[in-house]
């Protein structure tokens, strides 16, 4: 074994022999109460309690003002973002991008109609549309469902307004045959 381990069992065994064997002071090593003469403040309490034969006697707690001031929450958050606190919270990340919402105007939904055919009487044109099992005839200037307004029929194309944001779509027909 090396000298510093000799060392220690050395250190240990006078250690546990001083605990063991040494020399035994008054009493058994148990902590006791100390009792200390009384303060002007409190000598008056403490005097009728020894009167009354207790053995130990508390003196009042008193009330100590607050160490800092009594700051309210207005005040309290104002200071915190002019200056973070010391012990804030820090990450090394980057911050998060700032998320500006882009508000887009409201659309017209897709043309809900299926085209299925045209035809053309006295110089005016009729266009076959279908919803479902629902089969329509619509002509110029003829309002579908409160919703859409048929504003042009020009082979190929067919121009509609979607009434409730006034937005025109065109619809693609076909050319005439």
């Amino acid at each position: 074994m090396s000298l510093r381990t000799w060392l220690l069992l050395l250190a240990l065994g006078v250690t546990v022999g001083l605990s063991v064997l040494g020399p035994d002071e008054e009493g058994d090593g148990l902590a006791e109460a100390v009792v200390r003469p009384a303060s002007k403040a409190g000598v008056s309490a403490r005097g009728a309690d020894q009167r009354a034969g207790s053995e130990t006697a508390l003196t009042a707690l008193k009330p100590r003002a607050a160490p800092y001031k009594s700051v309210d929450e207005a005040l309290a958050t104002e200071l915190a973002e002019k200056e973070p606190p010391i012990f804030h919270a820090q990450s090394w990340n980057p911050p998060p991008p700032k998320v500006v919402a882009k508000v887009e105007p409201p659309k017209a939904p897709p043309w809900p109609y299926a085209y299925l055919g045209q035809q053309s009487s006295q110089g005016e044109w009729w266009v076959y549309l279908t919803l479902g099992e629902e089969t329509r005839v619509v002509k110029k200037d003829q309002v579908l469902d409160g919703k859409y307004r048929i504003d042009r029929i020009e082979p190929p194309l067919l121009s509609v307004t979607y009434l409730p944001l006034n937005e025109v779509q065109t619809v693609n027909i076909g050319a005439f045959k």
